[in-house]
């Protein structure tokens, strides 16, 4: 793979450091630049902690972008002793195995990726990572991989930056310093405006945060359109949103896929393109696209909360090889670890309550490598509540892009 100057930097930042967070947006490519360091830094002993669903990701990139091939441990694998490579597990399975994993010799580089896993400094994951005993005080370099590093608040931060020495206060002076906290109810309510430039500054020594628009400007946006289907049968039977109930989401979903279905034959046959993802909440509408594309002869498979890790990888695999020409795919379970950009269109069937869930996923089709723009259709009956929610999601998730 050939890097862009960018990433460059990236490689760069996290070699000339030993401790170092990179905060990247989503799809502007923190893995590689964390491979290319390690390569750079001539790191024979390299641990990898990331979501499980992510540990067959971190191997096929390790494969493009250095000449190591690591070991993946998810089973009833343990660890060998005095292992020498690159190592790839899950934070659940490096707890289960943290006495190999902290025993000599030392790590040249840990990668926490996706680091925001471990941000609450009580909970057992985040102590092994960056507690004292961790694997953390057992690793040369720590480098810690998130575009969300404090999603909630800057409180999430404080477990990283006292690992990394950035910080010596314990942790509740920490957010009483940077957070609105209540001592009453031991909680953090948000983030204090007037002390962000100063976690800004504490922060920026060890940070490097870029957006996609800001390396890749020549890249279009992800394009969102409306895309109306017949009314008819689809709508929730309240016009308020805190009222719709999850089976009336269900009903609205499955009555848009026989539409669906066919709009998707139609165009794979004049051969508008090759393949397309389509994206939804629940599970039920999911299997029944699969189904009704399987009637009419279209390849396709999902993948959901539920699919086994060997199974996703296997799904993954056929489609960017181009044998499955639709992935019908959950927003959360595709939203991570997933490279969908084989497909350049997609459609949202339904979307997600949270508008960066469902930017996040559509996201996984943009391929920073290329110029090739990326369309989302949003199915919308026109004239139903289901409509006006669709279309208010849609206006929160270019607003999120737009403030990212």
């Amino acid at each position: 793979m050939t890097p862009r100057p960018y990433q460059l930097i990236g490689r760069d930042f996290l070699a000339a450091r030993t401790r170092a967070l990179l905060a990247d947006q989503m799809r502007v490519g923190k893995t590689p630049q964390a491979i290319m360091a390690a390569d750079m830094v001539g790191a024979e002993r390299v641990l990898v902690l990331c979501p499980a669903i992510a540990a067959y990701q971190w191997r096929e990139q390790w494969a493009e972008w250095s000449d190591r091939a690591p070991a993946v441990i998810l089973g009833k694998d343990t660890p060998p002793t005095g292992f020498k490579g690159v190592l790839v597990t899950s934070y659940n399975r490096a707890l289960l195995h943290s006495a190999a994993l902290t025993a000599a010799p030392k790590w040249d580089a840990l990668i926490v990726d996706e680091a925001h896993f471990a941000k609450n400094p009580a909970a057992q994951r985040t102590q092994f990572v960056y507690g004292k005993g961790g694997v953390g005080w057992n690793s040369k370099r720590i480098w810690a991989l998130s575009g969300t590093p404090a999603p909630n608040h800057a409180g999430e931060l404080w477990p990283m930056l006292r690992a990394f020495g950035a910080v010596k206060c314990d942790y509740l002076s920490f957010v009483r310093h940077f957070c609105h906290y209540s001592d009453l109810e031991r909680r953090v309510f948000g983030n204090k405006r007037h002390r962000l430039g100063e976690l800004r500054a504490l922060v920026e020594p060890i940070a490097l945060r870029r957006t996609l628009r800001e390396v890749a400007p020549d890249m279009p946006r992800v394009a969102y359109n409306m895309l109306a289907i017949e009314s008819r049968g689809v709508d929730y039977r309240s016009d308020v949103r805190d009222e719709i109930k999850d089976d009336d989401r269900i009903a609205v979903a499955l009555a848009k896929t026989k539409p669906l279905a066919t709009e998707i034959t139609e165009c794979l046959e004049r051969g508008d393109y090759q393949q397309t993802v389509v994206f939804g909440f629940h599970v039920e509408p999911l299997k029944e696209m699969v189904r009704l594309l399987a009637a009419r002869g279209v390849s396709a498979d999902t993948i959901t909360g539920g699919t086994s890790l060997p199974k996703r990888e296997t799904i993954q695999a056929a489609f960017r090889a181009g044998a499955c020409q639709v992935l019908v795919a959950q927003i959360i379970a595709a939203g991570t670890a997933i490279d969908l950009s084989s497909a350049q269109h997609g459609y949202l069937l339904e979307l997600d309550w949270n508008p960066a869930n469902n930017a996040q996923a559509a996201h996984r089709l943009v391929n920073v490598q290329t110029q090739d723009p990326v369309t989302i259709d949003v199915l919308t009956a026109p004239g139903t509540m289901d409509d006006r929610v669709q279309r208010t999601l849609l206006r929160k998730v270019r607003d999120a892009v737009f403030k990212t």
